[in-house]
């Protein structure tokens, strides 16, 4: 069984037409193999905090910057490394972007000690980490789902265009109260998410790309406890952090309209604002070519014009939905 599990993840359900060809909670995860081999400049990797939060179309409108976001629910450091180390293999970025919100997703036996060594097993293989292992080295736990777009003959990836970006663009009906209470203290984060973590940051050093790290504009899982520590960590790197739940007001950004749930995640509105700001400081911190006056780089201006009729058609679909 072994065998032939390895054999199915190497073939029919490899990692590279899981992404390319067929549907599955994942596409937008794995949407970087749509992309031409060594024409990405800028990585970001995170939860859903990123893939929310960031638009590489705008970001190439903008500045002329290519980029890819690879993010998913509940995304680890580990589950960073695991799909950072594949795209890796295929693009030569010059600067990776960390998100550091994944920094505290929980571990087994964190909050309660485990009465043996198959309670901590049993406990791990209910985790993301566990899930990543898997998926890295058989994906076809990840692909099960291509049996239905083989059925379908359906095997076009819905949002390559959006590499990577989740898009939703309604509008929360929330009021945020103040979250971010300036303290000296820091929350502790645990060791083998800083172990995992660090994998991460020399993976990009060990390949030549540059490092930041940035936190989403989040209500509900940031506080200033977990900035100090993220703070202190991106110093142990000699990198820059960017909290964005720091720079509302010098972004401009209204956090009671740029929501697209109840202070979680950002929607269009609040994504085009921050990647506005982000892009300003790419554009002033990392000399990377402007690329849309370079004729190769054509096919980047077609995809920003498909995703904007993709986002006309999601919006459409949406408001009929909405009717019903």
């Amino acid at each position: 069984m072994a065998a032939l599990l390895e054999v199915l993840s190497v073939t029919a359900f490899s990692k590279e037409k899981g992404g390319n060809a067929y549907r599955n909670k994942l596409n937008k995860t794995y949407s970087f193999y749509t992309e031409p081999d060594n024409t990405i400049q800028l990585i970001g990797i995170g939860n859903s905090d990123l893939y929310s939060g960031f638009v590489p179309t705008k970001l190439f409108e903008d500045y002329g910057y290519t980029s890819q976001m690879t993010g998913s629910p509940y995304q680890t450091p580990l589950q960073s490394y695991y799909y950072l180390r594949e795209i890796l293999k295929y693009q030569s970025p010059e600067v990776v972007m960390i998100e550091t919100d994944m920094l505290y997703d929980e571990l087994p036996g964190e909050q309660e000690p485990e009465k043996n060594a198959l309670d901590v097993l049993f406990n791990y293989a209910d985790t993301a980490d566990f899930e990543a292992m898997i998926a890295d080295k058989l994906p076809v736990f990840t692909f099960h789902d291509r049996w239905k777009s083989v059925i379908n003959r359906d095997t076009k990836m819905r949002t390559p265009n959006s590499h990577g970006y989740k898009y939703f663009s309604a509008i929360s009906d929330v009021k945020i109260e103040p979250y971010m209470f300036e303290t000296d203290k820091s929350e502790p984060v645990h060791k083998n998410r800083l172990r995992q973590f660090d994998m991460l940051v020399e993976l990009c050093r060990e390949h030549g790309a540059q490092v930041f790290f940035i936190e989403m504009p989040t209500t509900t899982s940031w506080n200033y406890e977990r900035h100090n520590a993220a703070a202190e960590i991106a110093k142990g790197y000699g990198a820059d952090f960017i909290d964005l739940n720091l720079c509302v007001d010098e972004m401009e950004l209204d956090l009671d309209i740029s929501f697209r749930d109840k202070g979680n995640h950002l929607n269009y509105a609040g994504a085009c604002t921050v990647t506005e700001y982000l892009g300003e400081y790419i554009k002033n911190t990392f000399d990377l070519e402007d690329r849309r006056k370079n004729p190769d780089y054509d096919f980047w201006k077609d995809s920003v014009k498909a995703f904007a009729k993709e986002m006309k058609k999601e919006d459409k679909r949406r408001a009929e939905q909405d009717e019903e």
